[in-house]
């Protein structure tokens, strides 16, 4: 497990009553916080790496200023295998770099025009200008084959998002290439521009899901449920133990000295002498019931 982001903590800072609570609080459920240099341009410690105590899946960690923020990047390894990709075969055409002009003579240089003129039939016509053009095609731009991974997008991810994403890539390209305060402050636009876009993009795409469920409370439930679930192999993670039996044991302690507590405060409170005099001197006294009234009745009715 990995917890990490701006946390907007002043982890570093002692005198930060809050960082100093949040800091006990990861401490008391075994985790541990691996950022120790400044990652903000004020010289605080605000954007955090938190794993399991006992997890060593993090390695190579280190603070670089990134130049386009205010806030430093972080880069770290993880000890963990990628999970193999599927693959799959594909073939394509580089059809950009055919020129025009070239395309268009072998065409003229086929006899298209004269070999589908010759054909009785919409259904021959149309097979023999398809195989002459494709061969013209494989002269220019011949077919070629390769494997490529699956990498299936998510439901939120847009033809829109998808473009300006080149967009930011290619400012990325040329600042670093450049680096230009201009094309700095372009890459920085772009990036900030993607990052808005896929935030709305989300929000939409699980307010739809959301509408979608409306009235079916279980559908809803299974929604939510994956937002913080998204496997289904999801296991609960239980706290760092060396001896299962002793967990057991410490489990039991606490909830039955719970249960101890609780019967020992209503024993408590049992003996207690109980007042059940009457006050000496009542404020008023009731004598007899008055039928409610028709309108009365209807106000009640309307209040509840």
């Amino acid at each position: 497990m990995i917890l990490m982001g701006d946390f907007n903590f002043h982890i570093d800072d002692a005198s930060d009553k809050k960082a100093e609570e949040f800091s006990k609080l990861i401490e008391s459920v075994n985790l541990t916080q691996l950022v120790n240099n400044s990652t903000h341009m004020n010289g605080h410690i605000l954007d955090l790496i938190i794993t399991h105590k006992k997890e060593q899946i993090v390695s190579s960690l280190k603070v670089d200023d990134c130049d386009i923020s205010d806030h430093s990047c972080i880069h770290f390894d993880l000890n963990l295998q990628k999970p193999k990709a599927e693959k799959k075969k594909v073939t394509y055409r580089k059809t950009r770099k055919i020129n025009s002009d070239t395309l268009r003579k072998l065409i003229v240089d086929s006899n298209v025009t004269e070999k589908v003129s010759s054909k009785e039939t919409v259904h021959e016509k149309v097979e023999i200008f398809n195989e002459t053009v494709e061969a013209v095609l494989d002269l220019l731009a011949p077919v070629k084959t390769k494997i490529v991974p699956i990498r299936p997008n998510s439901h939120w991810y847009t033809d829109e998002l998808r473009t300006l994403k080149q967009e930011r890539r290619c400012a990325e390209r040329k600042w670093r290439k450049s680096r230009l305060e201009i094309h700095r402050q372009i890459y920085v636009y772009a990036k900030n521009k993607v990052n808005d876009m896929l935030v709305k993009s989300k929000k939409k795409y699980f307010k739809e899901r959301i509408f979608e469920c409306k009235g079916n409370s279980n559908e809803l439930y299974k929604l939510v449920k994956s937002l913080y679930k998204p496997t289904s192999s999801y296991k609960p993670v239980l706290p760092s133990h060396d001896d299962t039996e002793q967990l057991c044991n410490n489990f039991s302690s606490f909830f039955g000295g719970k249960i101890d507590n609780i019967r020992n405060q209503l024993d408590s409170e049992s003996t207690l002498t109980p007042n059940n005099e009457p006050p000496s001197n009542p404020s008023s006294t009731l004598q007899e019931f008055r039928p409610a009234l028709v309108e009365e009745s209807g106000n009640y009715n309307l209040r509840a």
